[in-house]
């Protein structure tokens, strides 16, 4: 998940060196950030919400009882706040709200094709958007952990306590899932 060996970082932050804990913020945060625009779709909520996830850690590290399970450990914290933000803004009418033609909201579309050809590729990843956030949660994580975050099926495993098995099927599963109903849509 994270490129650098965590665990020796994690004991040095353990043994009292406050700046460890920096360092495993420059390592993850660039991760931990995409997980949350993904789920919040906005770039100044996802900063809050990366935040909230770095200092959540923060607070839980000394129960953290293997150092080299922190990527894990940290995605799973990461998980749930995702999952708890995204709740309280739906509550809120936050994603009522988004504009198909919110730059923050929508992938930046190349400047050099005809302005019918952006609103169609707008119009697809609407979709795409809207059909992968009414797909059933653990199937949405693990597309979103497989195929955005480029995480190992081991890594989605351990983050989501779920057997490798289980984890390949939900993949194939939510692909499929994804593909038959946009097949009809676009």
């Amino acid at each position: 998940m994270f490129k650098h060996d965590t665990a020796e970082i994690v004991r040095a932050f353990r043994n009292g060196n406050q700046q460890a804990f920096n360092q495993l913020v420059l390592l993850c945060q660039a991760t931990i950030y995409n997980l949350a625009l993904n789920y919040v779709k906005q770039e100044e909520e996802a900063k809050d919400l990366t935040q909230d996830i770095f200092v959540a850690a923060y607070k839980s590290l000394p129960q953290l009882r293997e150092e080299s399970k922190f990527s894990s450990w940290l995605y799973q914290i990461a998980l749930n706040r995702c999952r708890n933000r995204y709740k309280q803004l739906y509550r809120k009418g936050f994603f009522t709200s988004l504009s198909i033609d919110d730059p923050d909201t929508f992938i930046q579309l190349q400047s050099d094709t005809s302005p019918e050809k952006e609103l169609e590729k707008k119009r697809i990843i609407n979709l795409v958007r809207e059909t992968i956030s009414d797909m059933p949660e653990t199937e949405k994580e693990i597309l979103i952990l497989r195929d955005l975050q480029e995480l190992s099926y081991e890594e989605i495993s351990s983050t989501l306590d779920l057997p490798l098995g289980t984890v390949k099927s939900k993949l194939n599963r939510a692909r499929t899932s994804l593909k038959n109903r946009l097949k009809n849509r676009i």
